[in-house]
């Protein structure tokens, strides 16, 4: 027999779930590919990629992934929309905007615009969960997910910020949204001072305590991770000793940040704090600091730099070759990258 307290929070679960469903729920899909729309007179394109279940009558999680300067749509959806793909199975909506001029200088707020466009039609064409919208985004495309959560943390419940700075602005940025930023000390392209600039921005807004947040010396293959005390809405800081990368690695050469992001996001569903519809609440109760690795690495000097790793640049003194099919690209003088 089943319990009085379990067949009520059965009910009450059924119940969100349905408040959370949208217009879209039940009726006849729009298939995956490139799209287009227009914003303020402008065509725009997206990339929508449905799951390869995708199931009218069950609403799904939806994730933006912005891209990089001088990247495009087509390089997010490319890459598995930071690797995040392979992690959702059938629970997720994916959506790869294109920036204009390649970029998300969101003049005249014209990129929150085309993102509200995308939210619309998302919510009335699809069956989406209109509590787990989410978005990421490397370096420029970082910043554009710092823009969304300020300017739409009525929309999205979380955002994970991959080297990314004040680039696309921050129009409002007083309501809470969780807040994930992942930044390299070696990053010479935005230093990691600017990434510091947008989660103190979060943790005043989300209600943190502040505490003291070791990261990894420049040039070492480790990552640090610290999780803030918030009572609004959680923080995450993690520093690695990598550069200007979206994939930085960790102990072991191991990938982090896909998993560490997907994580953040799962969690703060959970905790039902910041963003969305779900209102306040859901601070991380304990601060926790975790090392992941702590020793320099220096591979040798014929090993290729990976896909997205750094090549070249003045002063740069490690590999200036790339791994199989990708090759070196001049962002500036500074920095050459494995594209």
């Amino acid at each position: 027999m089943i319990s009085i307290p379990t067949l009520a929070l059965a009910l009450l679960a059924a119940v969100q779930t349905v408040e959370s469903a949208s217009a879209g729920c039940g009726k006849s899909p729009q298939s995956s590919g490139t799209k287009s729309m227009t914003v303020n007179g402008k065509q725009r394109q997206y990339i929508l990629q449905l799951p390869n279940n995708y199931n009218s009558s069950k609403a799904h999680r939806v994730v933006f992934g912005y891209h990089w300067r001088d990247g495009s749509m087509n390089d997010v959806a490319g890459g598995g929309f930071y690797s995040l793909r392979s992690l959702a199975g059938d629970s997720t909506i994916f959506v790869a905007p294109n920036g204009l001029n390649a970029g998300w200088a969101n003049n005249g707020g014209e990129d929150i615009t085309f993102t509200d466009q995308i939210v619309a039609m998302l919510k009335n064409d699809l069956c989406v969960d209109e509590g787990q919208f989410f978005a990421t985004g490397w370096s420029y495309g970082g910043s554009m997910s710092h823009s969304v959560a300020c300017s739409r943390p009525d929309v999205f419940k979380a955002v994970s910020v991959i080297a990314g700075a004040l680039l696309s602005g921050c129009s409002g940025g007083n309501t809470p949204v969780a807040y994930l930023g992942i930044h390299g000390a070696a990053d010479n392209v935005l230093p990691i001072s600017m990434g510091r600039q947008l989660r103190d921005k979060w943790m005043q807004t989300n209600g943190c305590t502040s505490k003291n947040a070791p990261e990894p010396s420049a040039g070492q293959q480790a990552h640090m991770k610290t999780t803030y005390t918030c009572s609004k809405a959680a923080v995450t800081w993690i520093g690695h000793g990598g550069g200007h990368v979206p994939d930085p690695s960790g102990n072991n050469g191991q990938k982090f940040a896909p998993g560490e992001t997907w994580d953040f996001f799962n969690a703060a569903v959970a905790a039902g704090g910041g963003g969305g519809n779900s209102g306040g609440g859901g601070g991380t109760p304990n601060p926790t600091t975790t090392s992941q690795g702590s020793q320099p690495s220096n591979p040798p000097a014929t090993n290729c730099s990976p896909r997205y790793g750094q090549c070249g640049g003045n002063g740069w003194g490690g590999a200036k070759c790339c791994e199989s099919g990708t090759s070196c690209k001049v962002s500036n003088d500074w920095y050459s990258q494995c594209l």
